[in-house]
């Protein structure tokens, strides 16, 4: 894909020659607090304002945690949402049981579409922490195949295909994907989810860009053009 340059149309930066979009550029740079006290965000459940900020960065705690926060964006329909952070997960002791609560996903907004639903889950190989990604299911239908260290910064990538329905994570070099199946929808949320898992573990999200296909539109010369055809035509008219 070429991309020749960039332009803003209605607050969504827009590739040009593509249809790819950057629907949320979050950085979390506010003041420490609730998370939902800032207008980007909204609360869909749980106790509202108990989601924090804390160092520039959104605290998902999974100890009894109550709210759940969304951000919003321009409604994708078709091609691959894609939602890119960072992440650091934190415990008081090792991963262990089976209870592992999904943290992220994209939605749809009123309602339960949950998709590409992203779990810390027990380590695989020796390691803190692993993932374990579901399109649509609270319990992971695939695990990622290598582990992570408490304290860490983890790039992430997890993605929702809404033509096909299936959702895929990445990280550390590999990449997993979902079984489960939920296609025809659209997605309009991305959202941050606390609740309680076995192993009561703190996940700092930062970095927040998420990404996918819009309405293509004309390059700003084109469009350029057109306007000046336009306003020709007019003043013809008028004389």
């Amino acid at each position: 894909m070429k991309i020749r340059r960039l332009f803003t149309l209605s607050g969504v930066l827009l590739l040009s020659g593509a249809n790819a979009a950057v629907l949320v550029s979050e950085n979390f740079d506010y003041a420490d607090g609730a998370l939902t006290d800032n207008p980007a965000w909204g609360s869909h459940s749980g106790t509202a304002g108990t989601l924090p900020v804390s160092g520039g960065a959104a605290l998902v705690t999974q100890d009894s945690g109550s709210e759940d926060a969304n951000i919003g964006f321009s409604p994708v329909s078709s091609g691959v949402l894609t939602a890119e952070f960072d992440v650091i997960v934190t415990a008081p002791a090792a991963m262990t049981g089976t209870d592992f609560e999904y943290f992220a996903h994209f939605y749809t907004d009123g309602s339960f579409n949950f998709r590409s639903r992203l779990d810390v889950v027990a380590p695989v190989a020796g390691g803190d922490y692993s993932f374990g990604i579901a399109s649509g299911a609270s319990t992971a239908e695939a695990t990622l195949p290598i582990d992570f260290s408490f304290g860490a910064t983890v790039p992430v990538s997890l993605s929702f295909d809404i033509d096909s329905g299936i959702a895929s994570f990445s990280a550390g070099g590999e990449t997993i994907q979902a079984t489960g199946v939920y296609a025809d929808e659209v997605l309009d949320r991305f959202a941050l989810r606390q609740s309680s898992s076995s192993s009561d573990e703190t996940i700092s999200v930062d970095n927040l860009v998420i990404s996918g296909d819009v309405a293509a539109v004309p390059e700003p010369s084109t469009a350029l053009l057109g306007g000046l055809a336009l306003l020709g035509l007019i003043r013809r008219r008028r004389s």
